[in-house]
């Protein structure tokens, strides 16, 4: 071996070798930088040559990546579950502080106020003080039934915006992706694109918690995503796919999500899927908080309106007006009728004409309280708000007529009131209504009663086995009937509750969604922490071990500098014995 030779083995060396430490100094550099993995150079001997084949020195056979695939696959399993989950517990305590805002005033004591108020009018039906303050006790209760319900419905607005946020999240990642791929592509032709790898495969980790995807490593180094079940292509190295808001609606009346123009609402995942399910599941759909409040205060409504349409004030009645606006069809048959709706610009016929049943309603009528006679009204369910009215009408009790869009009761002569009404008609037009409402939406106390809280029924009228009628201006049968709602049961939701309890049963339903979302949430936590655990045990930067081998490569490098002191003595050795 000439010394050239151990020159060059020399150079070798000392390149190789100042490679690996530049290695070891970019790990150190980066050993906060997250998503990072440690990059190493592989050393190759080069082979000898001439007559006593002694080899010639070392090169950098490549510099890579210290990554295990597979564990980065699994990590990336869990991301899209991760991400769902996280979304759905920071909005799902947003919704849980609307009943935290309302704590001690909520729906329970407010309903348990009016039926308190009627417990007093029991002692004192004569009194006119009892009656303003059960109406203003009920106004409370209709003001925070709408509260409650604007509230819910504000608290599914973000909701749906925030899907706007990470859908423009999702596209700009997706364009993030494709331009990393492209210039993975053309780096990798002629050095390793180690760093540009680890910002894809970040974008990738990112977008997998915001939907739920797939990927292929190529051969030029770049990645194909695709959804998780490879319907379609994400982005490569030229494409890049695009989410929009659907033309299509879900069942909860917002626009789904469309991939490149095709519906995919019910196919993604991820942080999109999260925000979904609590706005359309857990707010809106058909157990969700909205809908279960609205069917509470219906059954509220209805059942507080049947007793008191069938109740009398302290003079009996001159004439009422309904509190519900009859619609615009008035010859449609009411059990044919669309009677319920969530829009807010909701014009339809009375919300309760579907609980008309085949009855009759019974009036007492004359000229006072003393003198009084009775009249029955067959009603048919199967008969339009037109036939109906003319069938109230022809009662020699009363004249029926639609004024303003409500029906309208005035007396023929003297006074009248209602004995009973066994089909629940006049509570389903809203005479003698407490609540005109359609749902939680516009839940209001009647304007009858609140501008003239004495005709308010507190008292019943009695017919006897001769058909005598009886009429007690004292009576609080009436006032007895609204306190005893307090413990009635009503069968909603496959539970036969009180109302209250019904509500108490809706805010224990939220409570487990957010527990078991907890209890998801930190199973899968602590799955992907032991999967990080295990991904930076192997690519992550350790600096007692980055230390150590930049000791060791510093020794080597030093070791190859003195060879070539030594070449170089050798040399002019060499040179002064010519």
């Amino acid at each position: 071996m000439s010394i050239s030779d151990l020159l060059n083995v020399s150079k070798l060396g000392i390149f190789a070798n100042q490679g690996a430490m530049q290695a070891v100094s970019h790990n150190i550099a980066n050993v906060n930088t997250p998503g990072y993995s440690r990059q190493t150079v592989s050393l190759q001997s080069e082979p000898g040559w001439g007559e006593w084949r002694i080899g010639s020195g070392v090169q950098v056979q490549e510099a890579k990546r210290q990554l295990d695939n597979l564990l980065d696959r699994r990590l990336a399993m869990g991301n899209g579950e991760m991400g769902r989950l996280q979304a759905r517990e920071r909005f799902l305590t947003i919704v849980e502080n609307v009943f935290n805002e309302m704590d001690g005033d909520g729906f329970s004591e407010r309903l348990d106020s009016l039926y308190s108020a009627a417990d007093l009018l029991t002692d004192n039906p004569t009194n006119p003080v009892g009656r303003a303050d059960l109406v203003s006790r009920a106004e409370g209760l209709a003001g925070f039934v709408n509260k409650m319900q604007e509230s819910l419905r504000d608290r599914a607005m973000p909701v749906d915006k925030e899907i706007d946020v990470v859908m423009a999240d999702i596209n700009g990642r997706l364009q993030n992706i494709r331009k990393l791929n492209g210039q993975i592509g053309r780096t990798e032709a002629t050095r390793p694109a180690l760093d540009l790898k680890d910002h894809l495969r970040n974008e990738i980790t990112a977008l997998g918690e915001m939907v739920d995807i797939q990927t292929l490593d190529m051969q030029d180094g770049s990645v194909q995503v695709m959804t998780a079940k490879g319907q379609e292509l994400l982005a490569d190295t030229v494409y890049a796919a695009t989410f929009t808001r659907s033309a299509q609606q879900t069942a909860s009346g917002y626009p789904g999500i469309s991939l490149n123009g095709r519906d995919f609402t019910s196919m993604i995942g991820g942080q999109i899927r999260g925000l979904m399910e609590v706005r359309d599941e857990v707010i809106h759909g058909p157990d969700g908080l909205l809908t279960r409040f609205k069917t509470i205060t219906d059954e509220l409504r209805w059942q507080l309106n049947r007793v008191s349409s069938q109740s009398v004030s302290q003079a009996l009645f001159s004439g009422q007006t309904g509190a519900f606006s009859l619609g615009g069809d008035l010859t449609t048959a009411m059990n044919a009728l669309v009677t319920d709706a969530t829009s807010d610009d909701y014009v339809g016929s009375p919300p309760d004409l579907g609980r008309v049943t085949a009855g009759s309603v019974t009036f007492a009528y004359g000229a006072d309280g003393d003198h009084l006679t009775t009249d029955t009204v067959a009603i048919d369910p199967g008969a339009s708000i037109e036939a109906i009215r003319a069938a109230l009408d022809a009662s020699p009790a009363i004249k029926a007529e639609i004024v303003g869009n409500r029906l309208k009761l005035s007396a023929q002569s003297g006074v009248y009131g209602v004995v009973s009404d066994t089909s629940g008609v006049l509570a389903a037009l809203g005479v003698g209504a407490l609540f005109s409402s359609v749902g939680a939406r516009s839940f209001e106390v009647s304007d009858e009663l609140v501008e003239d809280p004495d005709k308010l029924g507190v008292g019943r009228l009695e017919v006897d086995a001769d058909g005598t009628v009886t009429f007690n201006d004292a009576d609080n049968r009436g006032a007895i009937a609204l306190g005893e709602l307090r413990t009635s049961k009503y069968e909603l939701f496959d539970d036969n509750l009180t109302l209250t309890a019904h509500y108490a049963s809706m805010v224990g339903i939220l409570g487990s969604t957010i527990q078991r979302n907890d209890e998801a949430l930190k199973a899968q936590g602590s799955t992907q922490d032991f999967l990080k655990n295990l991904r930076d045990s192997y690519s992550g930067v350790s600096l007692e071990e980055e230390l150590t081998d930049l000791i060791r490569y510093q020794r080597a490098f030093q070791a190859s500098s003195k060879m070539v002191t030594a070449a170089d003595e050798l040399l002019k050795s060499i040179v002064s014995m010519v």
